[in-house]
């Protein structure tokens, strides 16, 4: 995703030449680490890169909670009242061109084309929708799996099953819109569920192994478990781990790694990472006291861990929280930071939002752990992660093209990167309006012809296996005769003999072509 960013990466040491006289003072004995952006993911890309699929009328809308991209062309999300939404997208391509300019004389390849998509809607006799609604007031804790299963054709879909600590289990169809089998699974936890996330594992993951999916479960109850989901048709009943260390204080948000094999909860005041094989708590980390840097005599400053399911893993070792400080004793302000911290438990740096943005919903890693996206008011930000640039503020994709900055301004909750992890080429945002917006990443048209001319191979061959079936059914129906009329040949050999061994040959002859004689 900043691959095109990382591509104006200078170096400028003491005594180069091509310094210029006018920067030479400020970058004298010193090593620049990026130089100026050659190209921004969103902020650079031209108008046909995205597209918005606005909620059918009538409204208001309920906003679009978590959204996950299907396959090759399909797209999944929930709203607040549970009801499952199915949208479906294709990238029609043209001619690509090129940007120049990098430090190494290369060139950065641009993808040139626009977006197909519509939001398919199902009849309204069969609404797809969770198993429990979620309070009035609060949003769903609902989780959608990134692997697909039963043959590459369902999502799992994990939820608050019952509002009393129970997980609900879903097997959506993208593709038709159906759900195809559910189950609940009662008291796991004392309290109500309040977040949920989860990581695929084996070669869904791009890793080897057998493919599945990792969940995290936080509860109310101060406790969170861990399960592994492995096939659709066998759903486990009981958590493989469970993880505690909160002091009975309410999760707020939960998240894990499969790739190094950690996981994180997150309630008020505590920080706690655990390991994902046995459940050991690994680190406990205290919310940071340096968030903000105020001049002295401004009051103490007083911060907690947000309560916002936001919460990021990044595969390079870092962890993002969402943090709220308060400045005493003026208390009823409040300031929502950014904050990175090591596995160490090492805080390394802080970065405050703007007022107007919220608090973020959601904080999605990239998947080479370099960068997280961050899910708030007007839109969704990139940061940079980094002990060195802590949170560097990158690029942003506006899900708006108001500039109003009022308390109505529309909030992203959810992105998702696919459609596959490795390599994604589209990024999909659930809003708070009920829309979806897809913006369209670096290599999206390789990956649409490669798929289509896949679908081609696909149905060129579809047709000429339609002969060989029909002759196969012929075949197989002319042999099922065949089957039956020697059954039938075997059952009048076997009464013929038994008539033959009772009446011997003369009364069996006789009573075949002639009649008896009266008397």
């Amino acid at each position: 995703i900043i691959s095109a960013y990382n591509s104006g990466v200078v170096d400028k040491k003491a005594g180069d030449e091509e310094t210029s006289e006018d920067d030479s003072s400020s970058t004298r004995g010193k090593s620049q680490a990026f130089g100026q952006p050659l190209y921004l993911p969103f902020f650079s890309a031209p108008l046909s890169h995205w597209v918005h699929l606005d909620a059918p009328p009538p409204g208001p809308h309920s906003p679009l909670v978590n959204v996950r991209l299907a396959g090759t062309d399909r797209c999944l999300a929930v709203d607040a009242r549970g009801v499952f939404h199915c949208f479906r997208w294709a990238w029609k391509a043209e001619e690509s061109s090129s940007i120049g300019g990098c430090a190494n004389g290369s060139t950065f390849p641009l993808d040139n084309g626009c977006f197909i998509a519509q939001r398919e809607l199902p009849r309204f006799r069969t609404v797809p929708r969770l198993v429990h609604k979620a309070r009035e007031g609060e949003l769903p804790a609902v989780a959608i799996s990134k692997t697909l299963f039963a043959g590459r054709s369902v999502l799992l879909v994990l939820s608050d099953g019952d509002g009393r600590g129970g997980l609900a289990m879903q097997l959506v169809d993208p593709a038709k819109g159906s759900v195809r089998g559910e189950a609940v699974i009662r008291s796991v936890h004392v309290s109500h569920i309040t977040s949920i996330a989860t990581d695929p594992i084996g070669t869904a993951a791009g890793h080897g192994g057998v493919g599945g999916e990792l969940a995290i479960v936080g509860s109310a109850d101060g406790t969170a478990s861990i399960w592994r989901f492995m096939s659709s048709h066998y759903l486990p009943l009981r958590p493989r781990v469970r993880l505690s260390g909160h002091g009975g204080s309410p999760i707020h948000a939960v998240g894990l790694s499969s790739s190094i094999h950690i996981s994180a909860t997150v309630s008020k005041r505590r920080l706690c990472l655990h390991s994902i094989g046995n459940g050991n708590i690994i680190r406990v980390i205290d919310p940071p006291t340096d968030t903000l840097d105020l001049p002295e005599g401004s009051g103490e400053v007083v911060t907690t861990f947000a309560k916002t399911p936001a919460v990021a893993i990044c595969v390079q070792g870092f962890v993002v929280t969402v943090c709220e400080s308060r400045i005493k004793p003026n208390s009823s302000r409040s300031v929502i930071t950014l904050h990175l911290f090591s596995l160490e438990g090492v805080s390394l740096g802080s970065k405050p939002l703007e007022s107007w943005r919220g608090v973020p919903h959601k904080i999605v890693p990239t998947p080479d752990g370099t960068a997280v996206l961050v899910c708030s008011g007007r839109g969704i930000t990139l940061h940079r992660v980094s002990a060195i640039t802590p949170l560097e503020f990158i690029d942003e994709w506006h899900i708006t093209e108001s500039e109003d900055l009022s308390s109505n301004i529309p909030h992203a909750y959810d992105i998702d990167l696919g459609p596959s992890l490795n390599r994604p080429v589209v990024a999909a945002a659930s809003c708070s309006n009920g829309a979806l917006r897809l913006h369209a990443l670096a290599g999206i048209s390789m990956f649409s012809e490669r798929h289509k001319k896949l679908g081609i191979s696909q149905s060129v061959g579809s047709l000429m296996a339609a002969p060989a079936r029909r002759l196969k059914n012929v075949f197989g129906k002319a042999s099922a005769m065949g089957n039956k009329a020697a059954d039938v040949g075997k059952e009048i050999s076997r009464e013929i003999s038994t008539d033959v061994k009772e009446r011997g040959v003369g009364g069996f002859l006789g009573g075949m072509f002639g009649k008896g004689k009266t008397k």
